[in-house]
């Protein structure tokens, strides 16, 4: 039997592929808060305070009462009725739900993320199939359905997300390690938007797009993103890194590095004008910032003013 509170809450049985819902939003409350704490006496006072989200009734004991014999009895449809009073625990001191980490959607995801973590680096492709299962765990919303959290709810949901986050981040980087970085692509957008402050999804973006050919469009995440991240940060050392090895033509930005079947082609440096009697190269980054055209800027000048701290402004190379 699966516990599910990674959306909807609700029961589901593996083997005969049944689910059970949970349709009062006071039991989907009741339940979060004794996952929140599993396998030990949750005092009524704090069950309370969550199952009526701070503001619990004068008859809120009696009534509490109630909400646990109906997560009971949908305990035993599921499992049978000694299943539903082994796992739901009446004591002195409060309710307990008795259940494994594996018997739960969030156990089973947490546990799923630290296996992938320990093998990002040296099995990424391994890493990336582990990640993907756990992350299809997710249905939607943290208890989704059952209206406020109250404390334990919410700072369950509030943990489980940033485990979510970080499973993105491994995600992204055992995708980029495994040359994976195409198939990551428009998630990496939508996580930079979902998290606008964390500077390792524009990181992770930034080096995806570089290694797809895209070098451009990396700077220009970086633009987007520099002023904000500052602001919220003071300083943006992953982004700024990141710049310099553009400016250099890190080859850790080849997509040959990443196991990808090309390598990204960069523009050659520039060489002093009259030099070789050539004229020098120039790579150009083309954007739009006044309605009177395109303007065009060298990339390395470009780069120096974005490592200094300048401003951007149109004009002429």
């Amino acid at each position: 039997m699966q516990f599910r509170i990674l959306g909807p809450p609700d029961l589901f049985d593996e083997e005969r592929r049944l689910r059970t819902p949970l349709t009062s939003p006071k039991q989907k409350r009741l339940l979060g808060a004794l996952i929140a704490r599993p396998n030990s006496f949750v005092p009524r006072e704090e069950l309370m305070r969550e199952v009526w989200a701070g503001r619990p009734p004068r008859q809120a004991r009696s009534a509490l009462s109630t909400h646990a014999s109906g997560l009971r009895k949908t305990l035993a449809g599921a499992e049978g009725a000694r299943g539903g009073r082994a796992r739901l625990v009446t004591g002195t001191d409060g309710l307990m739900l008795r259940v494994s980490a594996t018997e739960t959607d969030s156990g089973r995801f947490c546990l799923a993320v630290t296996r992938a973590r320990g093998r990002c680096r040296t099995a990424p492709e391994e890493a990336y199939a582990i990640l993907r299962e756990a992350l299809a765990l997710w249905r939607g919303p943290v208890l989704d359905g059952g209206g406020p959290h109250g404390p334990l709810g919410a700072t369950l949901a509030e943990r489980l997300q940033d485990v979510r986050r970080q499973a993105l981040e491994l995600l992204f980087d055992a995708a980029l390690r495994s040359g994976r970085h195409p198939d990551v692509l428009s998630e990496l957008r939508e996580a930079t938007v979902a998290h606008p402050l964390c500077e390792r999804f524009h990181d992770q973006l930034m080096l995806a797009l570089c290694r797809s050919g895209r070098g451009g469009e990396a700077i220009g995440v970086y633009t987007e993103a520099r002023q904000r991240l500052t602001a919220a940060h003071g300083h943006t050392p992953l982004l700024r890194a990141r710049l310099e090895q553009i400016g250099t033509q890190s080859p850790e930005l080849s997509a040959a590095g990443a196991g990808a079947r090309a390598p990204v082609a960069f523009p050659p440096p520039r060489s002093p004008a009259g030099r070789d009697g050539a004229r020098p190269h120039r790579f150009v980054v083309r954007h739009v910032e006044r309605p009177d055209g395109p303007a065009e800027r060298s990339a390395l000048g470009f780069l120096t003013d974005l490592l200094s701290g300048r401003e951007l402004h149109t004009g002429g190379v």
